[in-house]
């Protein structure tokens, strides 16, 4: 009882600032229409959900062919339930803070014990890098994914001590959930957790449970093909590399090592040099900690180095520390030479993300240093002063300022989408809408209505255009033209789309100039239909990968374990 008040002040100690009636300010905005159009795309019965209708000023983008499903998922279910547009971004931030804390209390309970568990999510949920997601950047996707961290190690943990294939199940799970909510926390923290997973076999004596594991990272990506192949091999086809040029290059955002202990809070923005507008600091209770722990290390490392391999605490601590410092490496400008060699690091655009990991290791180490202590006065002592430090990170978790009018920023109007909010999110947009016209311009010069015919004869015939159906990623009009004529659709032209007349399929083109879809329609009365879906090779692989996946991870989970049951009985 005592541990689940303690979860509860920590919890609140994460999210107090949600519990107003307003919403605030953060550097990414996009969450509601995010939300919105995510539900807009279930309710349309897109599934996978892959296209927006509105974003892209109006002629959509496949932003969820490439960006975060998961969280938006998750906060198109509460949309659904009934709930407005900002509480839903609220329960989504609240979602994750659950997450974190549920699963860090089980990584360190199942590490050293019950208040090890608390104590671990009062480190790593008050983390302060988590702060800076949550409340500065708005980066909601890496929040979720930095919440399913504690998660794969308990899994894999608990696993090896126990060989109960339900562990491995978990364990699959939540590196799905990890790539389906940021796939670059995913390319950064899954050769760590596979290294982690293999010291902790090591130790155990259990390196056989290796291939199992392993067996199940490779399920979980393909479990998130559907979404991992076409995100890579699409995304050529979209303006996304703009994004990774000029100011987003990473040779911009590179830390110095006294980044790390300046305190001082910030809501700007990074920089190059070390004089940014936020803050990569740690915090107190992390940093005494750490101090703590490398003198408790030290001491038992001299004391036990006849028995060093026998010590559980002292090997995991050792594992988390190499794991932090390999993260602060890679923050910091000497590593340059490494991103500049991997062309594959570049995607991660901001060399500080490794201090999400970081944080993660960091927040292990204090809590193994803790627990190399003798049970006793002393260690209560310790932990206690931790645990009330740890606390004194909830004055990062909160917004600069509230917005007097949070609907100015959160909402869901699909105009408001088309005009406002596309510019803020324009990197999905596929790179035939760019090819001639810059992006303001893509939103005056075609027609204001979603489809226009454009042929100056066919108006002149009086041609008619009735709109039948309009789902956003399938349409369907109804065209009685005088002569052959094009049908130009406000959509943006993108693989994937496919066009029928009278029922029989045709290519669709687009617009050399501005890229949005066309297609050619006969004389006379015709029913004209498009509509998006998986018709490409990365899209259809991906699919039947995820679907393979998924039937591999039922047999392998449910029909293994039935058969262990069957001979167990047997054997009775």
């Amino acid at each position: 009882m005592r541990s689940f008040f303690l979860l509860i002040i920590i919890f609140f100690a994460s999210s107090y600032a949600l519990f107003t009636s307003g919403l605030f300010h953060v550097h990414d905005y996009t969450h509601a229409a995010r939300i919105a159009e995510m539900t807009r795309g279930l309710d349309a019965g897109q599934l996978p959900v892959r296209w927006s209708d509105n974003f892209g000023y109006g002629f959509g983008m496949p932003l969820f062919n490439f960006y975060a499903p998961l969280p938006y998922f998750i906060g198109a279910l509460f949309h659904k339930l009934g709930f407005s547009i900002i509480m839903s971004v609220k329960l989504l931030y609240l979602t994750i803070a659950a997450i974190t804390i549920v699963g860090a209390f089980l990584l360190g309970k199942r590490l050293y014990g019950r208040f090890a568990g608390v104590l671990l999510a009062a480190l790593y949920t008050l983390a302060p890098y988590r702060a800076l997601n949550l409340f500065v950047r708005g980066a909601l996707s890496e929040a979720m994914a930095m919440a399913f961290f504690p998660w794969v190690l308990w899994s894999i943990l608990s696993y090896i001590k126990q060989k109960e294939p339900k562990y491995l199940l978990y364990t699959c799970l939540s590196l799905t959930g990890i790539i389906l909510s940021h796939n670059l926390s995913a390319l950064m923290f899954f050769p760590m957790a596979a290294l982690f997973a293999l010291l902790l076999a090591w130790h155990y004596g259990r390196l056989s449970t290796l291939w199992s594991i392993a067996a199940y990272f490779l399920l979980s990506i393909g479990l998130a093909g559907f979404y991992v192949l076409p995100a890579f091999m699409e995304k050529n086809e979209t303006i996304i590399e703009r994004i990774f040029a000029g100011y987003f290059h990473y040779s911009h955002h590179f830390l110095y090592i006294r980044q790390f202990f300046n305190a001082t809070w910030g809501y700007g923005g990074s920089a190059w040099g070390p004089n940014d507008d936020i803050s990569f600091f740690f915090g107190f209770a992390a940093w005494g900690g750490l101090l703590c722990a490398a003198i408790l290390l030290l001491l038992n490392i001299w004391q036990t180095r006849k028995h060093l391999l026998e010590n559980r605490v002292l090997i995991i601590s050792v594992g988390a520390g190499f794991l932090f410092l390999f993260s602060l490496f890679f923050t910091l400008l000497k590593s340059q030479f490494i991103w500049d060699q991997v062309s594959i690091l570049s995607y991660i655009q901001f060399p500080w993300r490794f201090l999400a990991p970081a944080s993660f290791w960091l927040a292990i180490i204090v809590v193994g240093g803790i627990y190399l202590i003798k049970p006793g006065r002393y260690r209560w002592i310790l932990a206690t002063l931790l645990f009330s430090l740890s606390l004194y990170n909830l004055s990062y978790f909160k917004p600069k300022e509230y917005l007097e009018n949070p609907d100015a920023l959160y909402y869901s109007d699909a105009t408001r989408i088309q005009t406002e909010m596309s510019s803020v999110l324009p990197d999905y947009i596929p790179k035939q809408m760019a090819a001639e016209t810059t992006l303001l311009e893509l939103g005056q010069t075609l027609p204001v209505a979603w489809l226009d015919n454009q042929s100056e004869q066919a108006e002149q015939n009086s041609d008619s255009v009735t709109v039948m159906i309009d789902h956003g990623f399938e349409k369907l009009v109804s065209v009685a033209s005088a002569k052959e004529s094009i049908l130009n659709f406000k959509v943006a032209y993108f693989p994937g789309w496919r066009a029928e007349i009278n029922g029989i399929k045709t290519t669709p083109v687009y617009d050399q100039e501005l890229g949005n879809l066309q297609v050619k329609v006969p004389a006379g009365q015709s029913q004209v239909g498009i509509y998006f879906g998986e018709h490409t090779p990365a899209r259809i692989w991906g699919d039947l990968l995820s679907i393979l996946s998924l039937f591999c991870l039922l047999y392998f989970h449910f029909g293994t374990t039935s058969t262990i049951k069957v001979k167990q009985v047997s054997k009775d």
